[in-house]
């Protein structure tokens, strides 16, 4: 299962910089590529995957406020993702 996460604008103001490595660009907008993700209180719990300095792919959990979150798309792969 692949997830997309698309930030809102203030989302992408605020956590830009931040989530950089992470980060993809699509015709709606910055987002997020996720292997996981789920509304948790305050925060959307996101597992995503990025490559480090020595190439290698690290996987990270991400805790997200939900008022960055625009929209939140799944599907089998990433390419039945609408937004991508």
């Amino acid at each position: 299962m692949a997830f997309g996460v698309l930030l809102t604008d203030e989302g992408v103001a605020e956590l830009g910089a931040a989530l950089k490595d992470y980060l993809a660009e699509g015709p709606s907008g910055r987002y997020l590529p996720c292997k996981e993700a789920s509304p948790d209180r305050d925060f959307f719990h996101l597992v995503s995957e990025a490559q480090n300095a020595e190439g290698a792919t690290v996987e990270v959990e991400l805790y997200v406020p939900n008022r960055y979150i625009k929209l939140v798309m799944s599907g089998l792969e990433r390419k039945h993702i609408g937004f991508l």
